[in-house]
Order: structure tokens, then sequence, then C-alpha cells
């Protein structure tokens, strides 16, 4: 029997983003409701999910299509040798084909109804920007007719294709206003998949779980519900460290992350200090402005020392495997 793996979509920096959007969006908002706000991250996150299935479906239909057109070149009326004769290595393509044919993948498309039946011209542009690059008339051309080269033209397609089309990026900032900033993302996540994938064997596709264990979930929900129902309490502890500075000066973004960091800190025991604190000043780098980082570290640094002091926390498990410098 095989050992079976369980991989996750989101790794917990992901989740804290996650976490973090949603305060963005209900900051400084007078909701006394919790409900909202968790199903707005919830739903972000199983949105984000969609879009790995919904990448590769776009791979499908950009398949489809190079395949329409070839049918149409091999009936034209003035048909060349080359049109007659098709090249159907990409239309035949392996991986495509094991990934297209997986039942996850059909079982996710057809319960979500995921379709890019709306966006005809961007098949078409992709497929015109696939057929004209370099990459592909090697792929093409190429006499060694394997599984390697397979998975590069797929891989190449997710990593250059897709990642440098603009019309994707607006196609999707139209659909799902939470697809934007996850694309990147996906696409990665996407050419691991296709690098674990071996040939003749469907069963080395392995998408990866939303939550790879049930208190990935839990944690995500409780970060957020904490971080609200203790907003004015933790507000007031950034504000007794950030001396001489006002505290409305502080950038809303720099504020969250703050406040979420001490959530994170008091609330969940079985978390190292130093790896909060190390997650959100490289949260802080990724979403704040360019000082961001530095900001979030000197206060964090002050916040963490000023609650280890009062005794406000205590780590538990994993949690104590590091300790706070005195």
């Amino acid at each position: 029997m095989h050992k079976i793996y369980k991989v996750k979509m989101f790794n917990r920096r992901v989740l804290r983003t996650k976490v973090l959007q949603v305060l963005y969006a209900s900051y400084k908002k007078d909701e006394n409701s919790l409900k909202k706000p968790e199903n707005e991250l919830l739903f972000s996150i199983q949105r984000s999910y969609d879009l790995l299935f919904f990448i590769i479906l776009l791979l499908e239909d950009v398949t489809a299509y190079a395949n329409k057109i070839t049918d149409i070149r091999k009936n034209k009326q003035v048909a060349t040798s080359q049109d007659r004769n098709p090249n159907l290595k990409f239309i035949n393509n392996r991986v495509t084909k094991i990934l297209t044919e997986n039942e996850i993948y059909i079982k996710h498309i057809n319960e979500n109804k995921l379709s890019w039946d709306n966006s005809p011209e961007l098949i078409r542009k992709i497929y015109k920007i696939l057929e004209e690059s370099e990459v592909f008339d090697i792929y093409m051309n190429q006499k060694d007719d394997n599984f390697r080269n397979d998975k590069r033209i797929i891989q190449f397609f997710f990593s250059e294709i897709l990642y440098n089309c603009k019309e994707l990026y607006s196609t999707l900032e139209e659909q799902s206003i939470f697809w934007i900033s996850e694309i990147d993302f996906v696409i990665i996540k996407l050419t691991h998949i296709i690098d674990n994938i071996k040939r003749g064997r469907p069963e080395t596709v392995k998408f990866p779980e939303m939550f790879k264990k049930e208190d990935d979930k839990e944690f995500v929900v409780n970060l957020l519900r904490n971080t609200l129902v203790n907003t004015q309490e933790y507000t007031q502890i950034v504000k007794e460290k950030v001396l001489n500075w006002d505290v409305k000066r502080i950038a809303d973004t720099d504020m969250i992350i703050l406040l979420t960091a001490i959530s994170e800190i008091i609330k969940f025991p079985s978390i190292p200090i130093n790896v909060t604190f190390n997650e959100y000043i490289e949260i802080a780098k990724i979403f704040g402005s360019e000082k961001s980082g530095v900001f979030v570290n000197g206060i964090l640094d002050k916040i963490i020392k000023h609650l280890d002091k009062e005794k406000k926390f205590v780590k538990t498990g994993r949690g104590l495997v590091t300790k706070i410098e005195k």
C-alpha cells in the first residue's frame, strides 16, 4: 500500500494574510456581528481554492481551441501540406490529459460551475501568444517526443504565458475581487503539482486540500474573531508603545498587522513567539509601505516584551520551543 500524503493549499502565512484582508475591509466600521466577516473570510479562501482549478480549466479550453483551429486549417480550400498533416503534440499533451481527466478536477469544475465561456477572446489571445513563442516552436518541432517535454511546455504555459498575460489579470479582476492577488500564488502551486506527475501514473496528480488539518480552519477563524473582539484593547497596547507618535498617523495596514500579531501572541499558546514575530514582519514588508517592516519590527518587539512582563500570555507545547530575549 502507498502512504497517502495530504498537501494543503494554504500555509499559515497565506491564512494570516487572508485574515488581514478581511480585517482591513472592516477596519473602523461599527459592526457588532462577527458572522459577516467570518463568512467573507471563508468565502475568500474558497474562491482562492477555486482559482487553482479554474486556471487548469483555462489550459483545457486553450487546448480545445488549438484543436478547433487545427481542424479549420485542415479543411481550408487551399490547405498546405502542414495544414493537412497537423502537428498534434500540444493537443495530445499527456500532462494536460492527466490533469483534465482527474476526477477531483472534473468534480470541482462541475460542482462550482466554473467556466471560461464568456471569455473567448482571452482564450484566442492566450493561444496566439503561446503559438508564436519560441519555446512552443521548439517543443512542437522536437523529434524527441517525451513526457519531460510535455511537462516543460505546460509549466511554460502557466509560469510564462499566463503569468505575463495582462488580459488574464483583467478578466480575473472582473470576475472576483479575491482572484487578482492570488494568481501568482496559484501558478506556483500548479508548477509544483506538475513537477510531481509521473508518466502513466494519473494517481500522482496531488491536488492540495483547502485545509490540511481542521485546526488550520480553526486557526484562521479564531484569529479573525479574536482580533475583532479585542480591537480596542489591542489598540491601547499599541498606543502605549508608540512613543511620540500619534496612533492616528499609523497606516491602517501597519495597525491591523500589529493588532493581529497581538491577537496571535495572546490567544494561541501553541504558536512560538518567534514564529509570530517573524511572520508579521515579513507580511508587513510585503503588504505595507517601504518602512513598514522596520516599523512593525520595532513596535512589535516592545509589545512582546511588555506582554511577557505583564504575563499576558502563556505558551504551551510547541509554543515553548523559543523564548523571548530579555
